[in-house]
């Protein structure tokens, strides 16, 4: 007997993109039915990368889900109950608020918010993008809808933290870790001595990524130290315009996940100055890949850093800076934190770690308080939970 499994996400693109592929993949190669609907944004890439990415058994289809609160939200709440309907899935995987929002409601329609399973990747009412009282609205949303039903799972220990205090019911809420394919990384990285210390990040140039900090790092490193800044990405032009300056920072433009995660090998220091996050994916890869990481001391960033081990979190842009300024001249210091960094994450952030506890979660919900399974869980699955 196969399982059903629906992921639905508006935000096809970034980190929630490469969870669902690492999570639907693995769970059509155990035997699942997958099944992904996902709205079409800017961030979103073509159906052929799309195809690239995802296993062949893994079906997609496009859903308009808008970002904006709106009243066409009546009609993609319609929408997905039909689809839902249609495919009758064992769990409704939803990733990202607004997915959530409206899947919750159709599952709502159709009975089945207990096997919903609502995985935020960095709650709306975290974001320093929107005002407090916009904030507020958001928090308020997210407990209305929590208190409809649903498991929700944190991708790490801090988010899962404020799931817990602030939605109230901390018995419907589980932690599974972001992850990575480790296969996909070495560590072979050691550089002659006398070369440049390349001090990078990886991301889209947006608010959330304080570009302006990286900027204002390398205006004030590189010309008294031996070093040289990169920013793996780009963004929108204005975006760009205002936050990057190019002669104190390389913009490589967009590169495959492939070709980033052969570049990493060649830098020495990875740099992340956001103002939120959930669990970033770079931040993963980079300490996977064996680099030391200066990153802000917010929600996500603590839970993978390990100061004063594999990296340091700073709380200010002094301390940002301060930290960085340290590695660049420490090569004794950047190797230590290096080889911990990569020995911590591969330890902590593999794709099998994830799978199995979603298996786990997945089998919660499909086993009601009586002990029965309703449906049994797949022979597959069950497989790989006790490898």
């Amino acid at each position: 007997m196969r399982q059903k499994i629906l992921h639905v996400t508006e935000a096809l693109g970034g980190g929630v993109l490469h969870c669902i592929v690492l999570l639907a993949n693995r769970q059509a190669a155990a035997g699942d039915d997958v099944v992904v609907l996902h709205s079409v944004r800017q961030d979103t890439p073509p159906a052929a990368k799309l195809n690239e990415l995802f296993d062949p058994r893994v079906r997609r289809q496009a859903v308009d889900m808008r970002t904006a609160i709106g009243v066409h939200d009546v009609v993609s709440v319609f929408r997905l109950f039909l689809d839902l309907f249609r495919e009758r899935p064992d769990i409704v995987h939803l990733h990202s608020s607004k997915a959530a929002a409206l899947g919750r409601i159709a599952a709502l329609f159709l009975g089945i918010t207990a096997r919903t399973i609502y995985s935020p990747h960095g709650f709306a009412f975290l974001k320093e993008d929107v005002s407090p009282i916009k904030a507020k609205l958001f928090l308020l949303i997210e407990q209305m809808l929590h208190a409809m039903g649903g498991h929700i799972v944190a991708c790490s220990k801090s988010e899962l933290r404020y799931a817990r205090m602030l939605l109230l019911r901390a018995e419907r809420t589980s932690l599974v870790e972001n992850a990575v394919k480790l296969d996909e990384f070495h560590t072979d990285n050691a550089r002659p001595a006398g070369e440049q210390v390349v001090v990078c990040t990886s991301a889209r140039v947006t608010y959330q990524k304080a570009p302006w900090r990286f900027t204002r790092i390398a205006q004030r490193l590189s010309a008294t130290s031996n070093s040289r800044f990169v920013w793996f990405g780009d963004g929108e032009s204005d975006a760009v315009d205002r936050w990057i300056d190019r002669d104190a920072v390389e913009l490589t433009g967009w590169i495959a996940a492939s070709d980033l995660r052969r570049q990493l090998r060649h830098c020495d220091i990875f740099v992340l100055s956001s103002l939120w996050e959930g669990m970033p994916i770079a931040l993963i890869e980079a300490q996977v890949a064996g680099l030391p990481a200066v990153a802000t001391r917010i929600v996500g960033n603590r839970d993978v850093v390990v100061h004063g081990v594999t990296g340091f979190l700073a709380s200010n842009d002094e301390e940002l800076a301060h930290y960085t300024h340290q590695l660049i001249h420490d090569a004794a210091l950047r190797k230590r934190m290096g080889a911990a960094a990569a020995a911590h994450a591969r330890a902590r952030f593999g794709e099998i770690q994830l799978f199995r506890s979603y298996v786990g979660v997945y089998r919660r919900l499909l086993t009601p308080p009586s002990g029965r399974r309703l449906p049994a869980m797949t022979h597959a699955l069950s497989h790989e939970v006790l490898k």
